[in-house]
């Protein structure tokens, strides 16, 4: 949460009018902003070697590692079978390709720590060896293969990185940490091996250090490492670098990312951004795991902590809710409504990574229901709806793959029982869950019918649509109503200069609203079955019962001339930020790009563009101490590209 501060801005008298154009900035985007990732387990996904099942001999005793009958342990699948063979109609690789996704995102693929009968670290998350690939899985370069392959088909690969802690090795007597004799070696590279770089307080949720648990003490048990200090911030940055070096990898997910040292993103990134564009990738994605569904506190770790980017939780429980008609269209205003706090000069909402379930939580066509239990009863048509939402509203859509086909989860959903077989299973309960559109997969695969599946085709047609229609493609976004069941959204791309209408209907009956759009236009229907009539500008929708609605302009958008108000500016108390409000009087899609100058410097420095009204930046405190001086200034541009500058305000933070 950003610390809240009480603070006054006395703003001074508005003197300085300002009749050049502003310092221009440029929306940020991540390398990842236009992309579609598809999540995926290597080894629940396709087993294309079955003799590295066991590790290629090195586990004699499969409780110890490979156990298919167990939803603890290894089952076989491993890079050859993700990759397949590169050629269309097969199931790996090209068939993700097949379904429009243009990223996959792989879980930890280094070495594990030697699993127990209790369980063994399938999943990628106890690492001990960070150089090689886990021999279950394959190969080095089994590795170098996948990356030809993704490459040869178009597809980006971002692999899921952990910094905050290793398997476990360090053990505990007392409050007394040791490494075990026969472990002192254990972990690649020796880095890892000293006992000094770990915190060694106990667990996240009751050390015994000085400092915040979350980040000092063990995440279930596994060793913490102290990312405070240099050689293990530095040694990270070796250790990854050398796999976008080696294999190409366009973007990180990073594990656990609230629980490392507040200062570790900007201790790290710039080392491993270093390292991608050495390589030629010139704008390389990392994004973090933060769990938190309020998505203020999101915020705080991308403008305070300078993660590029988070997955957006707050998101996925809101999809999810009005998907199931827990919540309606207001609480996605709500959220939405947050997005300017993200917008900093290197930033955007947009940017956010969103998803509508995972590894962790369940699948989607679980926690549907899990927040609504009527809504089991037209589940397929909510999960349709909760997809189409997830496409085309902001952010980079993730799809957890399983979802596709209509996996839900055995038993309560969550966690290992999320983390079904693609290929046949040996799991009796995932022989017999139910399926969201289709019956249980049995003694069956879930490849044998994917491509017909209605959620399948019904992505696969999102997915055509977003490549087809640049506006659609995360371009920016104005919420035009929402309201009871309804939520309607403007979509367009300022090259493209064309406005789309998305709208949502969360309910069992179909709705009525109006709109006013910014074109005076005609409409195609690109997605769904609504009743269109207009005036003016003015668009009066009917959309079906659970429909999702995509609308296209026959005609540009307009370029009315801008008439701009003065700045406003007030303390936020509620985030402890300032905020800064630019009112544009005309009608029109426009963008506005703000600038900061401190006292006593002639150096203009860009606060960040925003795209949609209301028109606004906020500026942190963690920027702008007690007592200092600034001047502010914004540039209105219509989507014709003409400038109309605000007057200059001049402020004191006090």
């Amino acid at each position: 949460m950003i610390k809240k501060f009480v603070a006054a801005l006395a703003l001074c008298a508005l003197v300085i009018p300002y009749a050049a154009a502003a310092q221009e900035t440029i929306k940020p985007e991540v390398g990842l902003s236009k992309d579609l990732i598809y999540f995926v387990f290597p080894d629940r996904y396709r087993n294309g070697d079955p003799t590295n099942d066991l590790a290629g001999g090195k586990t004699t005793d499969p409780t110890f590692g490979y156990d298919p009958t167990s939803t603890a342990h290894f089952h076989g699948g491993d890079l050859k079978g993700l990759t397949g063979t590169c050629q269309p109609g097969d199931d790996g690789l090209a068939r993700i390709k097949a379904l429009g996704f243009t990223a996959v995102w792989l879980t930890p693929l280094v070495t594990q720590t030697d699993g127990t009968s209790g369980g063994a670290g399938y999943h990628g998350y106890w690492g001990k060896d960070f150089l090689n690939v886990d021999p279950h899985l394959g190969t080095n370069e089994d590795l170098l293969a996948l990356s030809a392959c993704a490459k040869k088909l178009g597809l980006k690969l971002i692999l899921d990185v952990v910094t905050n802690h290793t398997g476990d090795v360090v053990q505990y007597a007392g409050k007394t940490a040791f490494i075990p004799e026969n472990m002192k070696t254990a972990k690649n590279p020796d880095w890892l091996n000293k006992l000094e770089n770990y915190h060694n307080v106990g667990s996240f949720n009751s050390c015994w250090g000085e400092g915040r648990c979350e980040q000092l003490g063990d995440f279930y048990s596994l060793d913490d490492l102290a990312t405070e200090k240099e050689e293990v911030y530095k040694g990270w940055i070796d250790v990854y670098g050398a796999w976008i070096k080696k294999y190409g990898f366009e973007g990180f997910r990073v594990d656990t990312a609230r629980h490392v040292d507040d200062n570790f993103f900007k201790n790290w990134t710039p080392g491993i951004n270093s390292a991608a564009q050495s390589v030629g990738i010139k704008n390389f994605t990392v994004y973090g795991e933060v769990w938190d569904i309020n998505p203020m506190n999101l915020v705080s770790y991308v403008r305070e902590k300078k993660i590029q980017t988070v997955l957006d939780f707050a998101f996925q429980r809101t999809a999810t809710q009005f998907a199931s008609g827990y919540s309606d269209a207001s609480v996605l205003a709500t959220l939405f409504d947050v997005d300017d706090q993200y917008t900093t000069p290197t930033s955007t909402a947009s940017n956010l990574v969103t998803f509508l379930g995972n590894h962790d939580m369940g699948r989607v066509g679980f926690l549907i229901p899990a927040s609504q239990a009527s809504a089991k009863n037209d589940l397929l048509a909510r999960t349709k709806l909760a997809h189409a939402l997830m496409y085309f509203s902001r952010g980079i859509p993730t799809v957890y793959y399983g979802d596709e086909v209509g996996m839900t989860g055995s038993g309560n959903g969550g966690d290992q029982r999320a983390r079904q077989d693609m290929f046949e299973t040996k799991i009796l309960a995932w022989k017999s869950e139910p399926r969201v559109g289709a019956e249980p997969v049995g003694d069956g695969n879930s490849f044998t019918n994917a491509a017909s599946h209605p959620i399948a085709k019904y992505i696969s047609e999102l997915a055509k649509l977003r490549a087809t229609y640049p506006g659609l493609a995360n371009g920016n976004m104005q919420i035009r109503s929402a309201s009871g069941s309804t939520l309607v959204l403007s979509k367009y791309d300022p090259v493209e200069k064309i406005e789309y209408l998305v709208a949502f209907n969360n309910s069992k009956s179909e709705a009525k609203t109006s709109i006013n759009a910014a074109t005076t236009s005609q409409w195609r229907t690109l997605l769904g079955a609504p009743s269109v009539t207009t005036k003016g500008a003015t668009v009066n929708l009917t959309i079906p019962a659970f429909d999702a609605v995509v609308l296209q302009a026959t005609s540009a958008i307009p370029s009315p001339k801008i008439a701009v108000a003065a700045l406003k500016a007030r303390m936020d108390f509620l985030t402890g930020m300032y905020e800064v409000t630019a009112p544009i009087k005309s009608p029109g899609l426009n963008r506005v790009e703000f600038s900061v100058k401190a006292a006593g410097s002639n150096k203009w420095v860009a606060a960040g563009t925003d795209s949609n009204s209301p028109y606004r930046i906020y500026l942190s405190t963690t920027d702008y101490r007690y007592g200092s001086k600034v001047s502010i200034r914004a540039t209105a541009i219509n989507i014709k590209g003409e400038r109309v500058a605000f007057k200059q305000i001049d402020a004191t933070i006090k």
